[in-house]
């Protein structure tokens, strides 16, 4: 299948570089790159939030790539959004990562939600089941809900010694504990094969983590379950996941 790379009159639009168009990575939503700015294919409502977002957002030590507004002020045209190009590459710091999550959900902890999608997709879905799991190992998690981002290990980029990179925000269905973007990429860093077992010791100090963990792990099972792409191997790099999880969970009960 051949992908679809940026019309023209997109870039025109957003008042881009004339250029070839080059595969800007998966960080970038799988966009294509001309010159300084990144194209990539909007997907539902949360782009203009994000974009919104994005524009002004500041978070302490971590640097977002700013979107790129259109000839008449627009975030999306055409289904496609832009945004500023910057150096960096995705990178197996999921530590590091982490603590980008919980500076991001100091700057993210009074914004409002996204507006709701017009049609539930099966992320929206598979977040939904992993809440409303109720095996004996779960139990609610107190503190406040707020937006968070649902993917984060994988638009997170870093470069050398420069502050890490957000190329953008891909918001919770609705607001969950403020620890969960923090458990997803630990989460998804285990799973991946990307972090040691140790990170689990090395952030235990977060408040009602090992529950966050244990709905962080159930949501990528259930997109796994959904998803139409979806693998038995990454399914069962999910359950040994979710076996540690749980197994440590007991032990401290």
């Amino acid at each position: 299948m051949i992908q679809e790379t940026v019309p023209a009159h997109v870039v025109a639009a957003f008042q881009g570089e004339v250029g070839l168009p080059e595969p800007a990575g998966h960080a970038w939503d799988n966009g294509w790159r001309v010159g300084s700015v990144v194209y990539s294919r909007a997907s539902g409502v949360a782009a203009g939030w994000s974009a919104k977002l994005r524009g002004t957002l500041q978070i302490d030590g971590v640097r977002l790539a700013r979107p790129v507004r259109s000839t008449d002020g627009r975030f999306v045209v055409a289904g496609w959004k832009a945004s500023t190009w910057i150096d960096g590459d995705l990178s197996r710091r999921v530590d590091e990562t982490v603590l980008v999550a919980l500076r991001l959900a100091d700057a993210l902890a009074e914004q409002p939600a996204p507006p709701e999608p017009e049609q539930a997709d099966l992320f929206v879905l598979a977040d939904h089941r992993a809440w409303e799991e109720t095996s004996p190992e779960y139990r609610p998690v107190a503190g406040p809900m707020q937006v968070g981002h649902a993917d984060l290990l994988t638009c997170t980029l870093y470069h050398g010694s420069q502050a890490p990179v957000v190329t953008d925000l891909v918001p919770f269905s609705v607001p969950r504990p403020r620890g969960y973007t923090a458990a997803l990429v630990i989460v998804d860093g285990l799973i991946a094969g990307a972090v040691d077992d140790g990170i689990l010791d090395r952030f235990r100090h977060l408040p009602d983590l090992d529950q966050l963990l244990l709905r962080a792990v159930s949501y990528r099972r259930h997109v796994n379950d959904l998803h139409p792409h979806s693998s038995s191997n990454a399914r069962a790099h999910i359950r040994r996941v979710e076996d540690l999880l749980v197994s440590r969970l007991a032990d401290t009960i």
